[in-house]
């Protein structure tokens, strides 16, 4: 009887963790960019903060941000992060891997700046299918205050191979959805092992 229930517990564990999201920014979908992206391609004012890869910089703790605010990395694992500005503004971040993600708030699916985000990670490698080392976390910000006004620029110079698309991610209010039906199915499988 053990035996089996213990085997029930474990299908459930196992089907919540295979549908729970890779990536799940609290605010916007990512944008895929098969080159190296920076703020002013996205038409933000040249306000930028950049992180390089570590060992010039390590990635968790507070970053000053041009003696006008700072921007504390707190990392979830060694390829996804959490951040949170003070005395800044976020419009965009850009997380570069092979390829770059970019998370931009100000953009029309969220269209206001933050001051935080969790769980953002640079794109998956298409041939592993695992998250690559970041590369560099870059920083679009307008001062606190101050309203953030995209700048048109012109075209960048470098032209990207295939056209940007966005990256449909798991719908966040289905996750708590899939957990209850895994307890309950849990709870089925245990109760028909009981009958026997």
């Amino acid at each position: 009887m053990m035996k089996k229930m213990l085997i029930a517990f474990i299908i459930c564990i196992l089907s919540a963790l295979l549908v729970m999201p890779g990536c799940a920014s609290e605010f916007v979908e990512p944008e895929l960019y098969d080159w190296n992206i920076k703020c002013c391609d996205l038409g933000f004012d040249g306000s930028s903060f950049k992180i390089e890869a570590p060992p010039d910089f390590p990635w968790p703790g507070t970053h000053s941000v041009g003696g006008i605010g700072s921007i504390t990395i707190e990392m979830v694992n060694e390829t996804h992060f959490n951040f949170t500005a003070t005395g800044i503004l976020i419009n965009a971040v850009i997380v570069k891997g092979m390829d770059s993600y970019v998370y931009n708030y100000s953009g029309p699916s969220y269209g206001s700046p933050v001051t935080a985000d969790t769980i953002l990670n640079p794109p998956l490698n298409s041939c592993n299918g695992k998250f690559p080392a970041i590369s560099h976390i870059e920083f679009c910000y307008v001062e606190d205050g101050v309203e953030p006004t995209p700048t048109p620029t012109e075209t960048p110079t470098e032209t990207p191979t295939t056209p940007p698309t966005s990256v449909p991610e798991f719908p966040l209010f289905a996750t708590p959805v899939i957990v209850v039906f895994s307890l309950i199915m849990g709870a089925v499988v245990l109760s028909l092992t009981k009958r026997r």
